[in-house]
């Protein structure tokens, strides 16, 4: 996590007083929506309400660079994973980011399970995603030795990767702030008003900007509601719970393990980590609550019986540690977008568990907005 405080980032900013751009929420999505406005020229102030940047929903993921293989077809979510994948693979290297080349199983269970794979592999297809392929059970086998005999069969998506998901969103806000952005923290918006500029009154201050990019996350109906734009949408917010196993265990899970998903979740992971970990989880609990993601130990030891019941070497294996973190999901599983032009206004919301690979692919959109958003 940054170690900077609000006011050195200040004293980098060209700042009189006005904002090209204001953005609310500093989860992944946020730092690198500032970091797009800030590359385009944008004077931008990131606002967020949480003592440090990733206060929220960003905290807690599985930490997979997506492909978009299994994405909606012709989906915004779709187009922004596979843009955002590729500007990760662009830029990791000259930011010192972190990618595992791991590639990922998904496995069937049952009979049922492995009819759907076929459809999976269509999909992946007509997605863009053509490095995928149908394996045998013992041809799964051979690439991760620890899977159970109980496997009938298997998809192999060979682009799907590992990444750290801090030292990412901390890059994106790091290089916004050399090129002059500001980032508040512990600094929440209380209301906003729009007659040709933004005024945000905040906990902090009251700041004016040109444009307004809601990317709030948890509370990105909230802020909509803030900053009087339309009510579109509500979030739900969705618990996971993960297990991370020790380094013990690393050698046992060289690809990442991907479960048939559902229509309501991606479902359990297992898979390697950037830090040399393994990962159980996560679990998909709706709930009221949008602050508190509690651990119950029976859903932890179910997790652990899930990786032992299909990876049976994980049995045993030390914890190294447990966490759980909320999804801001809403009534509808796809991302939930809107442009306000008149307004001035985008909201990004509902962006869940792809939101990492996501959160560098809004290029087309977001410089179509500072265009219309240009600087005073």
């Amino acid at each position: 996590m940054s170690n900077t405080h609000p006011h050195d980032a200040q004293r980098n900013t060209r700042h009189d007083g006005f904002y090209d751009v204001a953005i609310i929420g500093a989860g992944v999505v946020g730092c690198a929506t500032a970091r797009r406005f800030a590359l385009a020229g944008a004077r931008v102030v990131l606002i967020e309400k949480g003592t440090d940047i990733l206060s929220g929903a960003s905290k807690a993921n599985s930490a997979i660079l997506h492909t978009g293989f299994d994405a909606p077809p012709d989906s915004l979510e779709l187009e922004l994973v596979r843009a955002g994948r590729e500007e990760y693979l662009s830029i990791h290297k000259e930011l010192g980011l972190s990618l595992v080349h791991t590639g990922a199983l998904v496995c069937a269970w049952n009979a049922e399970e492995h009819e759907s794979l076929h459809g999976i592999e269509r999909q992946a297809h007509a997605n863009g995603v053509q490095a995928v392929r149908p394996l045998s059970a013992s041809q799964a086998r051979t690439l991760v030795p620890a899977l159970s005999n109980r496997l009938v069969a298997a998809l192999e998506v060979e682009g799907e990767h590992v990444i750290d998901p801090w030292s990412a969103p901390l890059a994106y806000v790091t290089q916004a702030m050399a090129l002059g952005a500001t980032v508040l923290r512990a600094t929440e918006l209380l209301h906003g008003t729009f007659d040709g500029t933004w005024t945000l009154q905040t906990s902090t201050g009251t700041l004016r900007a040109g444009a307004v990019i809601n990317c709030a996350g948890l509370y990105g109906d909230r802020v909509d509601r803030c900053l009087e734009l339309p009510e579109r949408f509500e979030i739900c917010p969705r618990k996971g719970q993960f297990v991370v196993l020790d380094k013990a265990a690393f050698s046992h899970v060289p690809r990442i393990i991907l479960p048939v998903p559902t229509a309501i979740t991606k479902g359990i992971v297992i898979c390697p980590t950037a830090f040399g970990n393994v990962l159980i989880g996560p679990t998909a609990e709706e709930q009221q609550d949008r602050t508190r993601a509690s651990l119950q130990t029976s859903t932890l030891e179910a997790l652990l019986h899930r990786g032992a019941e299909l990876l049976p070497v994980l049995r045993n294996m030390p914890v190294s540690a447990t966490y759980a973190g909320l999804r801001p999901a809403t009534e509808q599983k796809a991302y939930r977008v809107y442009n306000a032009p008149g307004h001035r206004a985008i909201t990004l919301g509902g962006i869940r568990s792809t939101g990492l690979s996501a959160a560098l692919g809004w290029r087309r959109m977001l410089c179509a907005f500072t265009s219309s958003s240009a600087r005073r």
